[in-house]
């Protein structure tokens, strides 16, 4: 196996590993382990791409910022969680409108209509949460709202792509469903909810960012061709 290879496997494997690290953190209430552990999943993230990629593109810089934008959103609000919700919905939404971008032509270009039509609920899930949380979002309210549009503009964008794209960008829905309802909803909030949070956001996380990938056709491990082959004739 080419270098390049194992090395992007072996960042799978670590984002894999940090994810239930940060999972077993939040069992055992280790706070100090819980936040850095969450920290590194865009940079992990940002790493299998950079290592899958043999060029900088269109896809891949979207990708990037996006990430860069989640890795943002993770970090700064480990630092300072008393501004968790603003920080963390504005990164958030900025990485949404990124990853949508990303997803556009491929959605334009794998126009599957069972997907299309399954993803048609989301936004009527996104209204219906948007409704519940408005009286409890106070002045997060335009926020809030800009960030339910773009989620299910994602998640929809997101069906039409690819199957890892797909179920991604449905747990991503789901992760970000149930922490505006831990936000904006405290009676409404399942037990061990930061738990399921953070399950569904680092394997939606995870899936979507691995479909993205998936629907870039080349590969920094794969051979290239050095000229086109040619037919020799040699006669007697």
């Amino acid at each position: 196996m080419p270098p390049i290879r194992t090395a992007h496997a072996t960042l799978w494997v670590a984002y894999a590993l940090t994810a239930l690290i940060h999972l077993g953190s939040l069992l055992a209430g280790a706070e100090l382990l819980q936040r850095s552990t969450q920290t590194l999943f865009g940079p992990l993230l940002i790493g299998v791409l950079l290592t899958a990629v043999p060029r900088m593109s269109r896809t891949v810089v979207l990708i990037l910022v996006g990430l860069g934008c989640a890795t943002l959103g993770d970090t700064l609000s480990q630092l300072n969680p008393g501004a968790v919700q603003q920080i963390s919905a504005a990164f958030f939404l900025l990485a949404l409108i990124f990853y949508a971008a990303t997803l556009l032509p491929l959605w334009n270009r794998n126009r599957d209509p069972m997907r299309i039509a399954l993803a048609i609920p989301y936004g009527g899930v996104v209204i219906g949460l948007f409704v519940a949380f408005a009286d409890n979002a106070g002045g997060m309210l335009p926020l809030v709202a800009a960030y339910a549009v773009t989620l299910a503009t994602m998640a929809f964008l997101a069906a039409g792509g690819n199957g890892l794209t797909w179920t991604g960008g449905t747990l991503f829905l789901l992760s970000s469903s149930l922490l505006a309802m831990d936000w904006f909803l405290p009676g409404a909030a399942i037990a061990s909810s930061q738990l399921w949070v953070m399950l569904t956001y680092t394997l939606g996380h995870g899936l979507l960012i691995a479909g993205m990938i998936h629907a870039i056709p080349t590969r920094r491990w794969a051979p290239r061709r050095t000229g086109a082959a040619s037919l020799v004739i040699v006669e007697s």
